[in-house]
């Protein structure tokens, strides 16, 4: 059974290039035995000019809009991903309700998908709007729900996805175990895939929302790792036994 390994492109994977390409190295070395996921809170477009510009690895799967789109190959659409969730999913809708609040800014129309709509938090609002939005949002009885992270961005997706979700939904469709998966994120839209029951790799740089999650639940399949960024991609990948332990110390783990 190949390995289901999932990275999340921002605030996880991208950033330093020298990790990038310690990481593509070590990967190239075992791309046969795994399934490479990307995923990430960006659009498709958007997370392909990412993807490009960081120079890494073409995945299997890419899975962007925080879960609400799938990608074989990195370009063709999983239409029944998006026949799935599109069912109860009232975008004009939703558009209408998170009108109400004045305090959220819409992010550019290449952020805005069929199945997001994303926006900015006024720098001077209270947190209560995110619990305010999607508690209208369910006296309306829209099935959608709302994502916070990077301590301003707002998404509103449907209520049947969410990057965990779509984790779970890969697993079904290649067969692969929980236990032979993992999930690497350090954003707070990434909360989802590591309620998953499959190891998970928190690097270094993870936003404080997932920080503060990782100490009060204490998942004994969850490892919070001491570099940040594509290295520490690689020190839980060495750390879970999935890549071996680098013997030559002349050349380590880049920082």
């Amino acid at each position: 059974m190949k390995l289901l390994l999932v990275i999340e492109l921002d605030n996880t994977l991208a950033g330093n290039y020298r990790a990038i390409d310690a990481l593509n190295q070590r990967l190239a070395c075992i791309r046969n035995q795994i399934h490479l996921v990307y995923i990430t809170g960006r659009s498709y477009t958007s997370s392909r000019q990412l993807i490009a510009q960081a120079k890494i690895l073409k995945p299997d799967y890419l899975i962007t809009s925080v879960g609400s789109e799938i990608y074989q190959q990195g370009v063709l659409l999983e239409k029944d991903w998006a026949n799935y969730i599109s069912q109860d999913w009232k975008r004009d809708e939703v558009a209408v309700v998170a009108s109400y609040f004045s305090v959220l800014k819409a992010q550019p129309d290449i952020e805005q998908t069929p199945w997001k709509l994303s926006f900015c938090l006024d720098m001077s609002a209270s947190l209560e709007v995110i619990t305010d939005l999607q508690d209208l949002l369910t006296f309306m009885e829209l099935q959608a729900q709302v994502i916070f992270s990077n301590g301003r961005d707002i998404d509103i997706i449907p209520k049947s996805s969410n990057k965990g979700k779509a984790v779970g939904y890969l697993q079904h469709l290649l067969k692969v175990d929980p236990t032979a998966t993992i999930v690497c994120g350090g954003s707070g839209n990434d909360m989802s895939l590591f309620q998953l029951p499959s190891p998970g790799i928190i690097v270094g740089n993870a936003q404080t929302e997932i920080i503060w999650w990782y100490y009060n639940t204490c998942y004994p399949w969850h490892y919070l790792t001491h570099y940040p960024d594509a290295t520490g991609i690689l020190e839980g990948l060495i750390y879970f036994n999935v890549l071996p332990f680098p013997n030559n110390w002349r050349q380590p783990i880049p920082n």
